[in-house]
């Protein structure tokens, strides 16, 4: 939204730290929320109009008009009207009716029509509060004063919060969290004993009010109720990280890069977007410092993006989120020698990928066991090409078998759920590499850096968030790979990093005999492949599963997309504390939860044990046109 640069227009001079005394902005909040919210408890029942513009087109989608019957925080009733979506919600008490009409509320109209009778929007003032953020006191200056601090949010991302509020009366000027970026708030008259913003400003769609006035004698047909509307029928607007939303990206069209005259500032461009109930991309729209060729070309492929179709708390959801697209590197000046990610990647399969269509057919065997003893186990494959395989892991009396055939993909466990250290174990031996059999392989996803992997030097090879610290996102893609010789030797996956040791020449390869996996859900393992050979002879039989349905077949691929359903869950243990935190929780495409963001609370006393009960949750996974996918769940906890 335009207002996240708001800041270059409110660098007016500010009063100096030296200058008024510091007060907490929890005060500060206070004493705004007292002094501009017209939906506070306890205030004065009032009537409103408003105007919603589009300053650049008068046909837009996003004008329209708002009005709202207020008497409490918990009876009140809202119509927006806008050319394509009209909404009339009503609420009372614990009942709530919403009528909608159009299948996408615009996210910014939606923003506004919350904002303009309440500026302080409650979760951006409880992070601030969490964050003990100071501020110059109001009364003793001119101008615009600031409280903002940079923090590391829960994925290991540098964020930013910001209060700017006027100097001398304290009124606030502009608000900016993770959850919320609203314009400038501009126009203070006095309703009551209050002063309340009648417009906002300098974004690309603002609001101002036409109306407002006592609500006297309120007709109580207005906020009457037969038949309340069921969650399912409401819209919901989540906002999520970058990291959470490209977990359920579908199909992303690659962006046609224009030859350009000057390369721009960064090495990406930001691309904030919104995804409808249906999947398809609503709004995109950025506001990074590049030229307009640049602009026109990321979002004209963004917009054509689809996701897969969210849910929070069982209801359709339109998604508020970020992208970050990596620029191609003739535009970030890179350095001619250093290696190209696709050469590199083709390197890899030349030299140790087993598993490409035409390669010869094998038998492995393979032993494993944990550090800690609690698994111990072994794993058998018989490959025959790309769509005709057998894998099966053997562990503490617990078997898994996965069989694809030319037509259907089977999977089988004893009870609702697979070990996820039997899974870890047959992902580190039979994973593929980006690009293998035509997958898609963007390289501009793709960034390449010299490091090293216990001593030895070699390329990192990666995709997807690093923390300035170095740790990757649990969702990013890293492999670490010899130059010279283009042998892999590392992978991370799922927060794990799976080391490759003791190369060995097999059918024209060189294949790792011993493997060690740092990080899993049972510490380090170790795998020995302990038998290497050519198929020879392979019973038919042994890729016939009795009584097991597909997972999947190949004439099923036009069904829908399905959330994950949880199949086994534990309930946190948090002695003495009285509260609700929502968590996003990702899951991986066998059913495990791979992370958990607790949002809501800074207190490390209740994320830890929140975070310890969630991860071990497991799923029915979710599915993407019958394939099993990685997935996204919202949770609360109380």
């Amino acid at each position: 939204m335009r207002s996240c640069l708001l800041l270059v227009i409110l660098l007016v001079p500010q009063l100096s730290a030296a200058a008024a005394n510091r007060v907490p902005v929890s005060k500060l909040l206070d004493q705004m929320i007292r002094r501009s919210t017209l939906a506070e408890p306890g205030g004065t029942p009032f009537y409103l109009k408003a105007t919603i513009t589009d300053k650049d087109d008068a046909k837009s989608e996003f004008n329209g008009t708002l009005e709202e019957y207020w008497l409490s925080p918990t009876k009140w009733r809202r119509v927006v009207k806008l050319r394509d979506f009209s909404q009339t919600r009503i609420v009372n008490g614990d009942q709530i009716y919403e009528e909608n009409i159009g299948d996408y509320f615009p996210v910014h109209d939606e923003m506004l029509a919350n904002e303009i009778v309440d500026p302080l929007a409650k979760p951006a003032v409880d992070l601030m509060n969490q964050l003990g953020l100071m501020g110059a006191e109001p009364g003793s200056g001119q101008g615009q004063c600031m409280a903002e601090k940079y923090f590391n949010n829960s994925e290991g991302r540098e964020t930013r919060v910001l209060l700017a509020y006027d100097c001398n009366t304290g009124l606030l000027i502009y608000l900016w969290s993770p959850t919320c970026c609203y314009g400038v708030m501009t126009d203070y008259r006095k309703f009551h004993k209050k002063m309340i913003a009648y417009a906002t400003k300098d974004d690309p769609i603002n609001i101002r009010v036409d109306t407002l006035k006592d609500l006297d004698s309120p007709d109580e047909s207005l906020f009457a109720i037969s038949q309340p509307t069921p969650p399912s029928k409401r819209v919901v607007t989540e906002n999520l990280t970058e990291t959470e939303a490209r977990t359920f990206l579908v199909d992303n069209t690659e962006v046609q890069w224009p030859t350009v005259s000057k390369n721009p500032p960064e090495k990406s461009i930001t691309v904030n977007i919104v995804i409808g109930r249906d999947g398809r991309v609503k709004e995109a729209q950025t506001y990074s410092p590049v030229e307009n060729a640049i602009e026109d070309a990321a979002l004209t492929a963004v917009r054509k993006w689809t996701f897969q179709p969210q849910n929070v708390d069982g209801v359709p959801a339109q998604i508020s989120t970020s992208m970050a697209l990596p620029f191609p590197a003739d535009y970030q000046k890179v350095d001619a020698s250093q290696p190209q990610v696709r050469p590199l990647f083709d390197r890899m399969r030349t030299t140790g990928d087993l598993r490409l269509d035409g390669a010869p057919a094998f038998h492995m065997k393979a032993s494993f066991h944990s550090e800690d003893g609690s698994a111990k186990g072994t794993y058998e494959e018989t490959w025959i090409s790309p769509k005709k395989w057998r894998r099966e892991v053997t562990m503490n009396d617990t078997t898994v078998v996965e069989v694809r055939t030319e037509t259907a993909f089977y999977r089988t466990f004893p009870g609702k759920y697979a070990p996820r250290v039997a899974d870890d174990v047959m992902d580190a031996i039979s994973f593929s590499l980006p690009g293998d059999d035509g997958s898609d392989l963007h390289d501009a996803d793709w960034s390449v850096t010299d490091t090293k992997l216990a001593n030895l030097p070699v390329l990192r090879l990666s995709a997807g968030y690093i923390n300035p610290q170095g740790k990757p996102d649990p969702l990013a893609r890293l492999f670490f790979v010899e130059d010279k010789t283009a042998f892999l030797r590392g992978r991370y996956h799922y927060s794990a990093i799976t080391v490759f040791n003791d190369l060995q020449p097999f059918a024209d390869k060189n294949v790792a005999r011993k493997l060690t996996i740092v990080g899993s859900s049972a510490g380090k393992i170790e795998i020995a492949i302990d038998t290497l050979e050519p198929a020879a002879k392979v019973s038919e039989e042994i890729f016939a599963l009795p009584g097991v349905k597909p997972v999947y077949t190949s004439d099923a691929e036009d069904q829908r997309f399905t959330q994950p359903v949880a199949v086994y869950t534990v309930k946190p243990s948090i002695p003495g504390w009285h509260g609700q935190v929502t968590c996003a929780v990702k899951i991986d495409e066998h059913g495990h939860v791979r992370d958990v963001d607790v949002k809501g609370t800074a207190d490390e006393a209740v994320i830890k044990p929140i975070r310890t009960a969630l991860m071990s949750w497991e799923y029915e996974p979710a599915t993407i046109n019958g394939h099993p996918s990685l997935g996204f769940v919202q949770v609360n906890v109380q």
